[in-house]
């Protein structure tokens, strides 16, 4: 896992571009976790999704323009060319983030399901992160901004002690030492595990300052709820194998408004677990 303590593992951070997100949001978080001691290196993953590719080519498919709100038929060259353009944008993006923060990188393209190629990077990486689905593709992805840009809440979701551990190290040093800005959201089992992660937190936190939430019902949907309740900048969360679970994952690419971060469990050995 991250250590507290410097760390000399390098580990993979993979960040996932869609044709329909601007990806701004994601580098705008992550270049707060890239300024901590440990070694990373980048791996940009632009995703040709298989079924926005069917939609755009449906004859009634339209496109709606946000600020006229015209409506008009989608080309086929103007979708291409549209796609073509994030796709540049999005290497270009990765590539002057990794300059600036002096880090290796990778980047490839790839067309399939945005689902299932989240699961497969999601066992792979050590951290991923990937902005939700829209309905319809953005012309460019922004450039990525050197300035400290400060999230205003970054919400963390602990549900056990092990895989809750990695993620509110991650969690911390997104909002770096503002603990004000981050929402912990607590999806214990009995009272029994409720107390030990609580502790946990306040042992990580000593500050306090933490928004600490309850959340009972542990679905999907209640998580989604509320996430979007706090107005999030991001969420973190383990990759737990139920949450990635296609219906599950599926739901937060739909509904959610901010990036996800999910963060593999890594053992003892600082080896990936399996």
């Amino acid at each position: 896992m991250l250590a507290k303590t410097p760390d000399t593992v390098t580990r993979q951070i993979a960040v996932v571009y869609g044709a329909s997100g601007s990806g701004q949001a994601m580098l705008t978080v992550l270049q707060q976790l890239l300024r901590s001691d440990t070694p990373f290196e980048l791996h940009g993953l632009f995703i040709e999704d298989v079924d926005l590719q069917r939609a755009a080519a449906l004859p009634f498919t339209k496109e709606l323009c946000r600020l006229t709100l015209s409506v008009r038929d989608i080309p086929s060259t103007g979708f291409d060319r549209t796609i073509a353009l994030r796709l540049r944008s999005a290497r270009h993006a990765i590539e002057e983030l990794a300059r600036h923060m002096g880090i290796s990188h990778t980047f490839q393209n790839t067309q399939g399901s945005t689902v299932g190629l989240l699961q497969d990077m999601a066992h792979s990486a050590d951290i991923t992160i990937f902005e939700p689905l829209r309905k319809l593709p953005t012309p460019a992805v922004h450039r990525f901004m050197s300035g400290r840009l400060m999230p205003r809440r970054i919400v963390v979701v602990i549900d056990d002690m092990v895989s809750g551990d990695e993620a509110l190290l991650v969690a911390s040093r997104l909002v770096q030492d503002h603990a004000e800005r981050m929402t912990v959201l607590l999806r214990a089992e009995n009272p029994g595990e409720l107390q030990a992660l609580e502790h946990m937190v306040h042992e990580f936190l000593p500050t306090k300052a933490a928004r600490l939430l309850l959340m009972p019902d542990r679905k999907t949907q209640h998580l989604i709820t509320t996430v979007l309740a706090e107005r999030a900048d991001m969420l973190v969360i383990g990759a737990r194998e139920e949450l990635l679970k296609s219906r599950s994952l599926g739901l937060l690419l739909q509904q959610l408004e901010c990036p996800i971060c999910l963060v593999r469990q890594i053992d003892s050995n600082n080896e990936p677990a399996t």
